[in-house]
């Protein structure tokens, strides 16, 4: 799970992920003795994104892509759901306590998929309907884990969902409204709406990011961001 095929985007996988949280709280206990170290990871925000490059880099890479043919849509929520509870369970293991668990955004409308579906910057309707079936099944997980661990100290759930799609899918609709100059073309990037491929050296680089809803072929600007946090 979480991991991209694509080489040069160097992902690492999530299994991978929890060794290194799992080293720094042993790190953190060594220089500051096991109480303090559990009180700083207890305390600490985690924030975990959950479920974009499962659909865009395993189950929709391809047609008829490996997963594609072993799942249905709905069966591959249920499944990567499943593996994402039992990830969440483990950073609860490791002693988080306060845990945001970001959906899925607007996979069908990022520019890397507006250059290899679309021809006038209309989304992707199978991938957007991906993400609107898999946000709410999140969520019920989540709400699921939260009546399995109890609240965060007393301090309310220590799992909660951030649906950030709501926001984007603003910005797309109608990014001007925004400040912004387009929210299908990428600020950094090369071919077809400035999606193809990863932002390098050698890519084209637009004048002003503050004015793009995405900085490359998948990923929000700073700017964006910035907006979804304090509307969310």
């Amino acid at each position: 799970l979480m991991n991209c095929i694509i080489v040069q985007a160097n992902i690492i996988r999530i299994s991978k992920q929890l060794t290194y949280f799992e080293q720094y709280k042993h790190r953190l206990a060594k220089l500051y003795g096991p109480e303090r170290a559990a009180r700083v990871v207890g305390g600490a925000l985690t924030l975990i994104t959950l479920g974009g490059n499962d659909f865009v880099n395993n189950y929709y890479l391809v047609p008829y892509s490996a997963r594609s043919r072993e799942f249905s849509l709905p069966d591959y929520i249920k499944y990567i759901l499943s593996e994402y509870k039992q990830v969440l369970r483990r950073i609860h293991g490791l002693g988080a306590r306060r845990i945001l668990v970001t959906g899925v955004g607007p996979i069908g409308c990022v520019p890397a998929e507006l250059a290899m579906h679309s021809l006038d910057g209309s989304c992707d309707p199978e991938l957007q309907r991906a993400s609107e079936a898999y946000n709410p099944q999140m969520e019920a997980m989540l709400n699921e884990l939260n009546a399995e661990v109890g609240s965060s100290n007393g301090n309310g759930a220590v799992f909660v969902a951030v649906n950030t799609r709501r926001m984007h899918d603003d910005f797309i609709a109608d990014p001007k409204a925004y400040g912004f100059v387009t929210s299908t073309e990428a600020c950094c990037g090369q071919g077809r709406f400035n999606g193809i491929g990863i932002c390098t050296m050698v890519s084209s680089l637009c004048a002003n990011r503050e004015e793009y809803v995405f900085w490359d072929a998948f990923h929000p600007t700073e700017r964006a961001n910035r907006l979804i946090a304090q509307n969310y």
